[in-house]
């Protein structure tokens, strides 16, 4: 005869994830919020954008004494949130999950602060989890859960075990909104991702799963992790229960329409013939989705319209067709991508895109092919971001030894990833490149002000930040500074207060130094009116003595001095690399 299990206890789950730009919204805190919920627990969420100090938020948490810390990481938030758990003295179970700890559950359990990994979709081992502690029993390793023992010294025992993905996408609890706080608060201020304009559209989702195996991507070892190419698993939500929530969050929220976030929209013609005429007679809401440009076809396109799609996006990642093929597996011709977007344009479709730069081995010439691409598709909107490796990926496994330590001030404050296969762009070019590419982001997004203006509706634009490209310091500015030989000024820009200088030396090659204002930006040596600070963790013994002889030559110099002198015309010539 077995003993009673001890009576459950309710628990505090505190929920944390990562946000650049702020986004009171992810849709991994929404997908479990409702298992704690159901589990009889309280679910709170934190979001945390990555320009907050790290010290701040450690103590927030603390004063918030979670009996569960839940923290949800991308791989770019990994430092940060290391260094979060480092610094919590709460007694709170910590569990880690999202794509980082899934695909690199080893790396996140060399922090000594984590108590479990999970692994893959959450719902089935988070409710596991909970039932466990709030019985006051230890949790225990199962599948999707990996669980540190703590009543030895053997730390994290065995394997990782296999994920524990619910077998049926429609059996998964409704998204929660309002752990975020006020829905239509939400709503207001913008949580939207695709387009040009910050609109009223909220986040869902009608499937999982992405059939492409692009070299970047961590979709694909996330499918292979929950399994769900196996024919026993259903990946795409029927059109009727899709519907029933859909219609549930219009009414009760009202908002603009919808955003599908899915890895990669439905494709099977039969469910999207089907939707084509459910979803406009009982949601009748416009919407945005995200599709492979080979998987967009004329016929779905025109079935996406016939729906009620407002935009359409894709990703075209780099503009040189070889590039893509060989280095990023994107199998997608220009011909095709210009078919996509011509598509769209015919049937009324507006149209976004994203892209990345600084990819492995992509030369200045290979990024102005981005560029000069972008203009012939010309779409609507176009979001871009650096090259990022990611853990079990192609380019990442390849190219990266180790991943960063602990974030040190803030949640972005950490040594960038080295990798084996680093661009192969100067400094000087990587600011060309940018400064090309904001400036028509920045143009396409006042042209779709405008338009949306003209229509009577209340336009608001993303905010699209220009970058200012180095150029040849003046020579004002070269006498000004009188670097040492053999230190060399090979650019230099100022924007927003402060000067960005690119030098050159033989002992470390070419490195950014940034002269800012003391307050609110880090810096290694102060002067009398500014601080000095250079990228990275450690730096070379000539760079820290070249920073601190500027400090010393500089007292009495201010920011405003500078500036001046970086202003004066003529510019000097870059010095000749030989």
């Amino acid at each position: 005869m077995t003993a009673a299990r001890s009576a459950k206890r309710t628990l505090r789950v505190l929920f944390v994830f990562f946000t650049d730009p702020p986004r009171a919204f992810s849709s991994s805190v929404a997908a479990l919020s409702p298992v704690v919920r159901a589990e009889g627990h309280e679910s709170e969420a934190l979001e945390v954008f990555r320009g907050y100090t790290i010290d701040d938020v450690a103590a927030h948490i603390d004063g918030l004494a979670p009996d569960v810390l839940a923290l949800s990481c991308m791989t770019r938030d990994w430092p940060g949130a290391h260094a979060l758990i480092d610094r919590q003295t709460t007694d709170a179970t910590v569990v880690v999950g999202g794509y980082h700890a899934s695909l690199a559950p080893r790396e996140v359990a060399e922090c000594a602060g984590v108590h479990a990994i999970c692994l893959g979709e959450g719902e089935r081992p988070m409710a596991r989890l909970l039932d466990r502690l709030s019985r006051g029993e230890p949790p225990e390793t199962s599948p999707g859960l990996w669980v540190r023992d703590a009543a030895s010294d053997r730390g994290w025992d065995g394997d990782p075990p296999p994920a524990d993905s619910e077998p049926d996408i429609a059996a998964l609890p409704w998204w929660d909104y309002e752990v975020f706080g006020s829905v239509p608060e939400a709503i207001e201020a913008g949580i939207n991702t695709f387009g040009p304009l910050i609109d009223g559209y909220l986040p869902t989702r009608a499937g999982r799963g992405c059939p492409f195996s692009c070299a970047y991507c961590s979709a694909p070892s996330w499918g292979k992790l929950g399994r769900f190419s196996e024919k026993s698993r259903r990946n795409t939500r029927p059109v009727a229960e899709l519907c029933d929530e859909l219609v549930s969050l219009r009414d009760r929220y009202r908002p603009e329409g919808f955003e599908f976030w899915d890895e990669h929209f439905p494709v099977d013609l039969k469910w999207l013939e089907k939707f084509a005429e459910v979803y406009p007679a009982r949601v009748g809401l416009p919407f945005k989705v995200e599709m492979h440009p080979n998987a967009a076809t004329r016929p779905r396109l025109t079935l996406l319209k016939k729906a009620g799609c407002s935009l359409f996006h894709c990703g075209i990642e780099a503009g040189d067709e070889a590039f893509r093929r060989d280095v990023l597996n994107r199998r997608t011709s220009d011909a095709r991508l210009q078919a996509v977007f011509d598509d769209c344009r015919d049937l009324g479709l507006e149209t976004s895109a994203s892209l990345m730069t600084m990819l492995p081995g992509e030369t200045r010439e290979q990024m102005k092919a981005t560029t000069a691409l972008l203009h012939r598709l010309k779409p609507g909107s176009f979001m871009w971001s650096n090259f990022h490796p990611l853990p079990s990926t192609v380019l990442g496994e390849a190219g990266v030894a180790h991943w960063p330590g602990p974030a040190r001030k803030t949640f972005s404050d950490y040594d960038q990833v080295k990798t084996s296969m680093p661009p192969a762009v100067s400094a000087q070019e990587r600011a060309e490149t940018f400064a090309e590419l904001g400036a028509l982001q920045h143009q396409l997004v006042q042209i779709a002000a405008k338009r949306a203006g003209k229509d009577g509706a209340r336009p608001r634009a993303r905010p699209i930040e220009v970058p200012v490209p180095m150029s040849a310091p003046t020579a004002a500015l070269v006498r000004t500074l009188a670097l040492p030989s053999p230190a060399r000024a090979v650019a230099a820009a100022f924007e927003k207060g402060v000067l960005r200088l690119q030098v050159h030396h033989p002992s470390f090659g070419e490195t950014e130094i940034r002269f800012a204002p003391l307050e609110g930006n880090a810096h290694f040596v102060r002067s009398d009116g500014f601080g000095l600070s250079y990228g990275g963790k450690e730096a070379p013994d000539a760079l820290l003595e070249l920073l601190r002889d500027l400090a010393r030559r500089l007292r009495g110099t201010s920011l405003e001095a500078l500036e001046k002198v970086y202003r004066d015309k003529p510019r000097a010539s870059a010095p000749s690399e030989q």
